[in-house]
């Protein structure tokens, strides 16, 4: 009979795959990233342009929202909406020193082909924290550890790391009640908006130029935004301050390297802002922080 897979089987997959150097970005792995933290870390207002996966392989996570709370212990996996703003904390493990986490993210095509599959878990009557969670049992293990052996791999193999993350969403899918809320999030103007400033957060987007590329004008761009309670200029800092978080927590840019690299000309006003924004600044994030793959 074959050897299960465990958690600790799941994270030297993780790091193996990371040993490659990264050129740029939170993590050399394709498709997916990584946080490692050697200490306790603390952020405000945490958000993803693109709804996300996330599986805690070593140490714990603690989300916080509206008076709720979830914690994710090392095995454990949630999916976040895009766009959604959390309150998070990293917990390293006492007996490893470390928290670990992979990252998946999920683009709007993927969504759509799993809510089309009409296999997902039925979903509470009202938002709450808890929904987020994700059942994780031992097909879900050897589904990451497969995509996990094939970034390892096959690193250039853009098709085949797909198909390997579709396998695993899929799976994620059917053990959480939380897929129509990342759906939905999903579909908003703010979420699409965000996507976009994504791709290149140091570019100088202007309202106009999003919503030519949204196949909108700028007056309705900002009509729907106004009506999802929201603006083109907090969607911009939102999104570029989180890819400088994204940036900062791969552990090998510079404070003002990540400024730069998201729009911000000065690292001195950037850090106020980024300080203001998380409750941290990017000192103390990159204070906690393990290179990844090390």
């Amino acid at each position: 009979m074959p050897r299960m897979t465990t958690v600790r089987d799941l994270a030297r997959k993780l790091d193996k795959a990371l040993a490659r150097p990264a050129e740029e970005g939170i993590s050399s792995l394709p498709c997916v990233g990584a946080v490692c933290n050697l200490a306790r870390s603390k952020l405000h207002n945490v958000s993803a342009a693109c709804p996300i996966a996330v599986v805690i392989l070593d140490g714990s996570k603690l989300l916080l929202h509206d008076g709720q709370s979830l914690t994710v212990p090392r095995g454990g996996m949630f999916l976040l909406p895009g766009g959604f703003e959390i309150a998070i904390e990293n917990i390293p493990a006492p007996d490893s020193g470390r928290f670990l986490s992979l990252c998946l993210s999920l683009d709007e095509s993927t969504l759509a082909r799993l809510a089309s599959a009409g296999r997902a878990a039925p979903a509470p009557a009202a938002f709450c924290l808890e929904a987020l969670r994700v059942a994780v049992d031992e097909p879900l293990r050897l589904a990451l550890g497969h995509l996990l052996d094939m970034a390892a791999t096959c690193p250039a193999h853009d098709r085949l790391l797909s198909i390997c993350l579709d396998e695993v969403l899929l799976l994620a899918a059917e053990r959480t009640a939380s897929l129509p809320f990342v759906w939905h999030a999903a579909t908003t103007w703010a979420v699409r908006c965000a996507r976009l400033v994504a791709v290149d957060p140091g570019r100088s987007w202007t309202a106009l130029e999003m919503a030519r590329r949204l196949g909108t004008s700028e007056r309705t761009l900002r009509r729907m935004l106004a009506a999802e309670g929201t603006a083109v200029r907090t969607v911009l800092r939102t999104v570029r301050l989180n890819a400088a978080l994204n940036l900062l927590q791969g552990g090998r840019t510079s404070v003002g390297e990540a400024a730069a690299r998201c729009g911000y000309d000065s690292a001195s006003r950037f850090a106020a802002v980024f300080r203001e924004h998380f409750g941290a600044s990017p000192s103390d994030v990159l204070r906690c922080n393990a290179v990844c793959g090390q």
